[in-house]
């Protein structure tokens, strides 16, 4: 190749011009940055189209802390092992004083030496967020790193659980910016909307188990300033909220107007205040909402 020729190559592909986002995922991602302006924090944003597989994501790989968002795995671990006859749904399990903690009806309204059946503690775990449910769930589970185990069992990758509750704040005591980043019980935008997609196409369980949990889910009581805020009333949102310290989430599956649904996972670290993080994933939510719903 003569030094004229290779020139011009140069200069041709010098002068390509870089590929324009389809307007879809530029809205999106402008809106995540503007969040992040906004909020003065660092977020991360994935959302899957589940019916055409159309990702979208800004900062879809990064790792965050997941917050409450991991008792979708404690729930599907424990609805799990209910398939497989390792306990029972009916079973009913003493909560004990030291058990207590003081999110969710478990605190504010049972009292110890209650017994709840482990179907319930799915329930509140999920609706009310209650930490006190999700810790006696995973002690019946056989510890943190059996949730993972069955995560990991079916197939579900990028989801790290070495903590409980009562862990979690252990954690924060020791290194605070470390566990605000993830370090354990971390996960990725990504792979978050990855594993509620599954679980929303029956992948992860029968159809019976996997219903239950969706219907807690749309239930959930936790996020009503969050993806929920930035959707038209009404929309049909089955979500789970993760709230610790600088940390705020939500995580949820969208029917859109045409009956085709949206994965959407919302993850902020850092920023003003807790209100400033809800209306970053809000103002998220109403742009992949924008972007995808077809009145557009």
């Amino acid at each position: 190749m003569n030094l004229a020729l290779t020139i011009a190559l140069s200069a041709l592909a010098a002068a390509t011009p870089e590929p324009v986002p389809d307007p879809a995922t530029a809205s999106i991602v402008r809106a995540a940055q503007e969040a992040e302006k906004n909020a003065g924090a660092v977020i991360g944003v994935s959302v899957l189209h589940l019916e055409t597989g159309r990702r979208i994501a800004h900062r879809g790989n990064e790792r965050f802390q997941m917050a409450s968002i991991f008792k979708v795995p404690v729930a599907i671990a424990t609805l799990g092992a209910a398939e497989k006859g390792m306990l029972r749904l009916d079973q009913d399990v003493e909560i004990r004083p030291a058990d207590r903690q003081k999110i969710g009806p478990l605190y504010d309204g049972w009292k110890p030496g209650m017994r709840v059946t482990v179907e319930r503690m799915v329930d509140v775990m999920l609706v009310y967020s209650d930490n006190t449910a999700a810790d006696k769930l995973i002690q019946l589970l056989g510890g943190p790193s059996a949730v993972e185990k069955a995560l990991t069992a079916r197939g579900v990758t990028g989801i790290r659980i070495s903590l409980d509750e009562k862990g979690m704040g252990a954690a924060m005591k020791k290194n605070l910016a470390a566990f605000e980043r993830g370090a354990q019980n971390g996960t990725s935008p990504d792979a978050i909307a990855r594993m509620l997609a599954r679980l929303f196409r029956g992948e992860l369980l029968p159809l019976p188990r996997t219903d239950f949990i969706l219907d807690a889910m749309r239930r959930c009581s936790t996020g009503g300033k969050r993806l929920r805020a930035g959707l038209p009333k009404g929309t049909d949102v089955r979500d789970k909220t993760g709230t610790v310290r600088s940390c705020s989430n939500d995580a949820g599956i969208i029917t859109l107007p045409d009956g085709t649904h949206l994965v959407v996972a919302v993850f902020v670290r850092g920023g003003a205040d807790a209100a400033a993080r809800d209306a970053a994933i809000a103002s998220v939510a109403s742009a992949a909402w924008e972007a995808f719903a077809p009145t557009r």
